[in-house]
């Protein structure tokens, strides 16, 4: 048994040599890929691996000190390990913490644990040829390699994130009063029976049923950016030194899909276009537009929003399965809105459509049916249809509301009126209105938010001492179905809806504020 215990020491203190001098020279930090000064490497390797090689040679011409000599040298390598530990944590996170400092830590842990071991043991002979007592060895070597990755992956990612994954569902019979508050500075969406929030520490689900907490994916490192729902996966963008870090979550239970770094900019928005998952800046200064993966992280493109050399504002963007739609404001020779269709699965320009100026009105996009509409100008606004694949201009109308919902291959537009609040729902591959009902009882109130779902368009209203009503209509022919006050802390200044599957959620924020309150209806 001692023969085998020295030779585990022995083979352990080989494997800490080589992790130290591979941790050394691996970058410490997967932003710049940054390294300790070049002292500091010397003392570590000094410390641990190059008097570890002299102290083994040594032990083996003076036996008779072979445990003094495997103090000194375990002692080395614990200061070499104090000041890998020192050193790994003054990593900042943001930076991302590379391979070199966990696995130099490691290494260097593994010298001290290899020299104690030679400690009680004696530097002496060693099993020789014999396999059956390598066997042993060779298993231990096997595990402590493997506990050694567990524990570099801790170091890296591990101890930053705090992630559960949904269990059953709570009983049909419970119920919850409603608004409940979340923290939380984004109602990212609904799927089946979750509604899913955004805080600036990651992610949580929340079961309508009841308000508890579904699933959460929390980081204490990195600032949450933005999240959507993409293809069944929620997919969150978080802030690095060098660009984000993109986590795909299953919507429906919260287990991780990847998570992956890209060099980016800061990102506004992140958009489905069928199961590529587009990440976009917003306004000046928005940066390259990344189109990625949402099943593996694969990135599939890049593209940068820019004409005449010069870059431009991105003012929206709309999906589909073939084409992603982005509106751009650019200046390079006066003020010109560009709508730029790009292919999802390549990133590759399709068309562009140069709108004609109806004063300062950002262009916006809506995915349509087999096309995208454009709006532009102030009230009332003008919505030309071109098609998804070619860009091809199609009939143009003038807006007969100030807010549009995409329904299918129509629009509905909600708009306070002079007289009378209305709904009204245009064709909008020809511009024929469907239909156009008069709303009663909302006078005085302004539309904010919609979003549809089921055959159902979810308005919601607020006049202008903040009340919020939520009007619920059937896209078919715009009857009202339900009609119902929405609570909310105090004037509500930020408001938004969204649906799935029979479920409608309201979440009202004041500004600034870190805690949302939801409204399930």
């Amino acid at each position: 048994m001692n023969l085998i215990a020295r030779a585990a020491g022995v083979v352990v203190i080989g494997l800490g040599v080589v992790a130290t001098v591979a941790g050394l020279a691996l970058p410490w930090t997967m932003a710049g890929g940054r390294h300790p000064d070049l002292v500091t490497i010397a003392g570590i390797a000094f410390l641990g691996p190059l008097l570890s090689g002299l102290c083994v040679v040594y032990g083996r011409t003076e036996p008779r000190r072979s445990r003094l000599i495997s103090v000194v040298a375990g002692v080395a390598a614990a200061a070499a390990t104090v000041i890998a530990v020192a050193l790994a944590r003054l990593v900042e996170p943001s930076a991302g913490i590379g391979l070199g400092g966990p696995v130099t830590v490691v290494g260097t842990a593994a010298l001290v644990l290899g020299w104690a071991t030679l400690v009680v043991t004696g530097v002496g002979r060693l099993p020789g040829a014999n396999w059956r007592r390598w066997t042993p060895v060779g298993i231990f070597a096997v595990v402590l390699a493997v506990a050694a990755g567990y524990a570099i992956s801790w170091a890296r990612e591990g101890r930053f994130v705090d992630s559960t994954t949904a269990g059953a569902a709570p009983s049909a019979s419970q119920t919850q009063i409603w608004p409940l508050a979340f923290a939380g500075t984004q109602l990212v969406g609904v799927h089946k029976d979750l509604a899913v929030v955004r805080a600036s520490d990651g992610i949580r689900a929340v079961w309508l049923s009841s308000g508890s907490t579904a699933w959460q994916y929390l980081r204490s490192d990195l600032p949450s950016q933005t999240a959507g729902l993409v293809d069944g996966a929620v997919v969150v963008v978080f802030g690095t030194d060098d660009g984000v870090l993109v986590t795909a979550l299953d919507a429906a239970s919260g287990a991780e899909r990847f998570s992956k770094r890209y060099q980016s900019g800061k990102m506004a928005t992140v958009h489905a276009a069928g199961r590529t998952a587009v990440l976009s800046g917003a306004g000046t200064g928005a940066g390259d537009l990344l189109g990625i993966d949402a099943h593996d992280g694969t990135q599939r493109w890049r593209w940068t929003p820019a004409r005449g050399g010069a870059p431009c504002d991105v003012t929206d963007l709309a999906g589909s399965p073939q084409t992603v739609a982005v509106g751009l404001r650019c200046r390079a020779q006066g003020v010109d809105d560009v709508a730029v269709g790009l292919d999802t699965a390549t990133g590759a320009e399709r068309w562009s459509w140069h709108a004609i100026q109806r004063g300062t009105a950002e262009l916006r996009v809506l995915p349509v049916g087999a096309g995208f509409v454009t709006l532009t100008g102030a009230a009332p606004q003008r919505a030309t249809y071109m098609d998804a694949a070619n860009g091809s201009v199609g009939p143009r109308h003038d807006a007969p509301g100030t807010l549009p919902l995409s329904v299918g291959a129509s629009i509905v537009y909600a708009d306070p009126g002079s007289a009378q609040a209305h709904l009204a729902s245009v064709e909008a591959a020809t511009g024929k209105v469907q239909w156009n009902v008069g709303l009663a009882g909302l006078g005085g109130y302004q539309p904010v938010a919609a979003t549809t779902a089921d055959g159902r368009a979810y308005l919601l209203w607020r006049n202008t001492a903040g009340a919020l009503r939520l009007l619920t209509a059937s896209t078919n022919d715009g009857s009202t179905t339900e009609e119902r006050a929405i609570a909310c802390n105090t004037r509500c200044p930020e408001a938004t809806i969204e649906a799935a599957n029979g479920h409608a959620v309201v979440a009202t924020r004041e500004e600034k504020a870190t805690q949302l309150y939801l409204s399930a209806i």
